[in-house]
């Protein structure tokens, strides 16, 4: 039987700290709030209490939260994946981050600058990050313990379900990052509005998620439905069973409508509580519970000002000329392979039997090891201001 990737905790190793999310009026000075929150509500994570978020689908480990989307089991091969995952789109992006976020890390301000890290998974972005700017500090939040994170001066890593909102208090967060959140949050428009509520007027919200599709980079904007149907097949399978579990596969494509200052997902009657279209396929429990603004937040501009989008098409083979680009290549192609040959169970859990499973598992790593195309992906980046009331016309970011 797999098991997840977790050590035992002694005084030199690294732990986990679990938050219960206390109630926070927002009251206090924000950073002096949220450190009084964090000190109130986290305490160490033992290893036998870490092995009590997953349980065993088909003989993998998932997460055991039920209302926690099915997708790849949670133990050490799914640690490697994801730090090869990350070395790749660090690599492809040319660094950890985009936009202007160096910039506005090291502007002066009067405050000490807060980062906000979701969903961490094996850790690698806020690792780094903190080491690159260690006069920042660095929030590592997550939805169940994946692996022991080395700890760090600037760092605190959380672990705890998002049901009842961000344990912290507004415009405590000066960048909010999020990567591969998009599955695991079946209610993504209450996550944005809880983004959106700790982040600092003028802060920045950086998105980066794949796209489920495969593509010939001969023509990029068409997905290789034709040319690699193995491949194609598989993401069509994986998005059916990410919807029948009440994900949304596009939030990549649906973000960049959403953010906006004068779009209507900021309407007053919707900024607290979703839609009924798209609560009414999620269970009661699965929505997350915003927690409650404070009246500067209310009063003031809601939504997001200067969204810019990037649609990066990553080779997913190392047939690309340029070494970088091709190295790139050869990670995704590992990554790729790895992921659908870990498919097995989520596959059954959607309604396959085992030996379909198996076949259309077997055609996804045939297109990605032997693609008779230059086979791509694409990986969407997105970075955005939260309104910031005492900008130009009160719509331009810091």
């Amino acid at each position: 039987m797999s098991q997840p990737y977790i050590g035992l905790t002694t005084e030199n190793d690294p732990i986990y700290y679990v938050d219960d999310i206390t109630d926070y009026d927002g009251s206090e000075d924000g950073d002096t709030a949220s450190s009084m929150a964090t000190d109130r509500t986290m305490s160490t994570l033992e290893s036998t209490e870490a092995r009590s978020y997953f349980r065993e689908v088909y003989g993998r480990m998932f997460p055991a939260d039920t209302n926690l989307p099915v997708l790849l089991p949670t133990d050490n091969a799914g640690v490697v994946r994801l730090e090869l995952q990350h070395l790749s789109i660090k690599l492809c992006l040319n660094g950890n981050y985009w936009g202007p976020v160096r910039e506005a890390l090291l502007a002066p301000t009067p405050h000490r600058k807060r980062v906000l890290d979701m969903v961490t998974l094996e850790g690698s972005w806020a690792q780094e990050m903190s080491r690159e700017f260690p006069d920042i500090d660095f929030v590592s939040l997550d939805l169940s313990p994946l692996t022991p994170h080395p700890p760090r001066p600037n760092v605190v890593f959380e672990v705890y379900d998002l049901y009842n909102g961000l344990a912290e208090p507004d415009h405590s967060f000066d960048v909010v990052h999020l990567r591969h959140a998009a599955v695991p949050m079946k209610d993504f428009k209450s996550l944005i509005r809880e983004v959106h509520r700790v982040l600092r007027p003028g802060g920045i919200l950086l998105f980066c998620e794949y796209e489920l599709e495969a593509y010939d980079a001969e023509f990029p904007d068409i997905p290789a439905w034709a040319s690699l149907p193995g491949i194609s097949n598989a993401l069509r399978l994986a998005r059916g069973g990410l919807a029948h579990q009440g994900v949304n596969a596009y939030v990549w494509r649906d973000l960049p409508k959403w953010l906006p200052w004068d779009s209507s997902f900021w309407k007053e009657d919707s900024l607290y509580e979703d839609e009924g279209s798209d609560t009414d396929t999620e269970s009661e429990s699965s929505v997350i519970r915003s927690s409650q603004p404070s009246q500067s937040e209310t009063d003031g501009p809601r939504g997001f000002t200067g969204v810019q989008t990037w649609a990066n098409l990553m080779p997913a083979s190392p047939w690309h000329p340029d070494p970088r680009l091709r190295e790139v290549g050869a990670l995704v192609q590992r990554v790729w392979a790895d992921v659908w040959r870990n498919m097995g169970s989520s596959l059954q859990l959607s309604g396959m039997s085992e030996r379909e499973a198996t076949e259309a598992i077997r055609a996804a790593v045939y297109d990605i090891e032997h693609p008779p195309v230059r086979i791509a992906a694409k990986l969407h980046t997105l970075y955005a201001f939260k309104m910031d009331p005492y900008a130009s016309e009160g719509r331009g970011e810091v």
